[in-house]
């Protein structure tokens, strides 16, 4: 059998590497990577996360990710009967018009069709002999017209600067726990929450900062175009308009 526990420690001590030395650069908690090293695998979290913590503490290691990660996929239990639950979309309500609604709007139409008629006979008398009021403003000299000035538009980078980002998640290898916010950590909640396996999210905003449980579960879409997110597990990441990138 694939020993995954000693090889990984064998590993990390001929680098003269502590757990938090380990910790501070994967962001892996120690207690997460002794449960590997001893094989404790039922005191990791769910299954998507366990193997996320295994590629990465591996990948930091130099060793054959891969060779890690199927091994522990065949130890682990699979999740059977998961289904992803979407919300229906509502049906559309039909407006039913009562009749006295059809009456009422019969007699407003034909009362301003009146009103209309009435006034447009009197505008005509009106318009026939003007005031003089109107006759001595036409003999006044008439102002230069104004010159307003035009909008200035701003340079290509403050533009982009502006420019939303849509991005879409989805959980296309499992599920991932992620906590979005507008702008930074400490900004508006936008999402906070398990993305279930086959789930997607769309979020859009000049700034978005997203703490993310198990990137490797997930397919990220920026404004169309299929992004990369960080392999490390967990992870902080900035979203803007031009990108993605990871933040401490």
């Amino acid at each position: 059998m694939f020993e995954i526990g000693s090889r990984l420690r064998e590993a990390r001590e001929q680098r003269g590497l502590t757990y938090a030395d380990v910790e501070h650069e994967t962001r892996i908690r120690s207690r997460w990577l002794a449960a590997l090293e001893e094989e404790h695998f039922d005191l990791l979290p769910e299954r998507p996360y366990a193997l996320g913590f295994l590629r990465t503490y591996a990948r930091y290691l130099d060793l054959e990710d891969q060779l890690f990660v199927d091994e522990l996929s065949s130890r682990l239990p699979r999740e059977e009967g998961l289904e992803v639950l979407l919300p229906p979309r509502p049906a559309r309500r039909r407006r039913v018009v009562r009749p006295w609604i059809l009456f009422a709007a019969g007699i407003l139409a034909i009362a301003v069709i009146t009103i209309g008629l009435i006034g447009f006979g009197a505008s005509k008398k009106h318009a026939a002999s003007p005031p003089a009021s109107a006759v001595q403003a036409s003999q006044r000299p008439v102002a230069p017209p104004v010159t307003r000035p035009r909008a200035v538009t701003p340079p290509p980078r403050q533009r982009a600067q502006t420019q939303l980002a849509s991005l879409v998640l989805t959980a296309a290898h499992g599920r991932c726990w992620l906590d979005a916010r507008l702008g930074s950590e400490h900004g508006r909640e936008l999402h906070l929450g398990t993305l279930e396996l086959g789930q997607s999210l769309r979020l859009s905003g000049p700034r978005i900062w997203i703490r993310l449980g198990a990137p490797t579960a997930l397919d990220a879409e920026l404004s169309g175009e299929r992004i990369q997110l960080p392999s490390v597990t967990p992870v902080n990441v900035v979203v803007t308009g031009t990108g993605v990138r990871a933040v401490p």
